[in-house]
This record gives structure tokens, sequence and C-alpha cells, in this order.
């Protein structure tokens, strides 16, 4: 929830620095370029506990997802293993069908 959370605070603070820049009179590119550069600064600058939670949930995800995804990457191999008789280990690079 961190991660959303830290989105939007992020997105609010574009939309807020784009709506300024718009009062002031700029309505062209540059002023979006300008509102992505101020609010990335803004944000680096006022929100560093909130980025650091967010980083943390998402090396969490990150983690999560390497894991399931080599118990996954396990069971297809022992799957593989069952049908071909052999361990992969012992199979010859030139025995499997993927090229």
């Amino acid at each position: 929830m961190q991660i959303v959370a830290y989105w939007a605070v992020r997105t609010a603070v574009f939309l807020v620095v784009l709506g300024i820049l718009y009062l002031v009179g700029w309505f062209d590119l540059i002023a979006v370029v300008a509102a992505m550069v101020i609010a990335w600064l803004v944000g680096y600058i006022a929100l560093p506990g909130m980025r650091q939670r967010a980083a943390e949930q998402m090396a969490g995800v990150m983690s999560n997802a390497g894991s399931s995804r080599a118990e996954l990457d396990a069971e297809e191999d022992a799957e593989v293993d069952a049908v071909s008789g052999e361990p992969e280990s012992k199979r010859r690079p030139e025995d499997d069908d993927a090229a």
C-alpha cells in the first residue's frame, strides 16, 4: 500500500505544480517538462521517508516474486526429470528440444 500512496502523492505534486505553471501562463510542452522536473525535486526533498517505505515494500514484492519464480522453476525441472527419466544435470545440451 505504501507504493500506491507514494505514487498518488507524487502524482498530486506533479498536478499541483502543473496547475501553478498554468496559472502563471505556461501552456506548452515546456510547462509539462518543467512540472516533471520541479515535482521530482519537490518529491525528492519533501518525501524521503515515504520513498524509503515504498522502496522497502517494493523490495519485498520483488523478493516474493523471485522466490515464487524459483519454486515454479524447480517444479518444472522436477516434471521434466520425471518425464525424461534422468536428472537435468546428467543430460547433454544437444538432448534438449528447446532451441
